[in-house]
């Protein structure tokens, strides 16, 4: 019998093994779909830009759909959780627009790959959890700036934090897809920008009480 702490190294190279054959696979795949696009691009060419057999490539993902939602999730799922963990503390569109500009900017990184993302994900059934999971993250953490701003009084309690969320999204992904399909480097000189559709979404959002006491107080000087 094996000691146990042979048993445990060997269960560790095993583990890093994988996990290192699963990172080349997402860095092939991107690769490949970047430059050839995703239908053109086949999971044996996939696998053997990642050096691994299409058995293994088949072992981390099921489909080609499975290693574009795996890029995805490598992508802007990190992309995502590092928003969140640096926007400033108060300020809610300063906030949100700090977590969308982190978003454009990874579009940004491979204009390719992202038209890829906006026009395949959507479609995507059999691995659907992987985006799912993604986009979890997003509304939950969005939910979270919402719910703070509410009790700073910079948004109305009358809001629902979710919907809100939701419709803060809704508007992002609308400016991303007119802005990949219409050719341009960069979003910037797209009109309106993302912030004054965002502005607008929050126009009717404030706190009436806080609006009104404020108005008392510019009364009494």
């Amino acid at each position: 019998m094996k000691p146990a702490a042979a048993t445990l190294r060997e269960v560790g190279r095993a583990e890093r093994n994988k996990q290192e054959k699963r990172a080349r696979l997402i860095c092939a795949a991107r690769k490949l779909f970047s430059a050839k696009g995703f239908e053109a691009t086949t999971t044996g060419e996939i696998a053997a830009l990642a050096d691994v057999g299409k058995g293994t490539l088949f072992f981390h993902a099921s489909s080609k759909e499975q290693l574009l939602v795996m890029v995805f999730q490598e992508d802007f799922g990190r992309a995502i959780d590092r928003a969140f963990a640096t926007a400033p503390k108060s300020g809610f569109l300063t906030q949100a627009m700090h977590v969308f500009d982190a978003m454009l900017a990874q579009n940004r990184r491979d204009l390719e790959l992202a038209r890829i993302f906006a026009r395949e994900l959507a479609f995507v059934r059999d691995c659907r959890h992987g985006v799912d999971a993604v986009m979890a993250s997003y509304f939950t953490k969005m939910q979270d700036l919402i719910e703070r701003a509410q009790g700073r009084g910079e948004i109305t309690p009358s809001a629902d934090p979710a919907l809100l969320g939701f419709n803060l999204f809704a508007l992002y992904f609308s400016f991303m897809v007119i802005w990949l399909g219409g050719g341009a480097p960069s979003p910037g000189g797209q009109r309106p920008s993302l912030r004054q559709m965002i502005e607008m979404q929050l126009a009717g959002l404030g706190n009436e009480r806080k609006r009104t006491q404020d108005g008392r107080q510019e009364k009494r000087k």
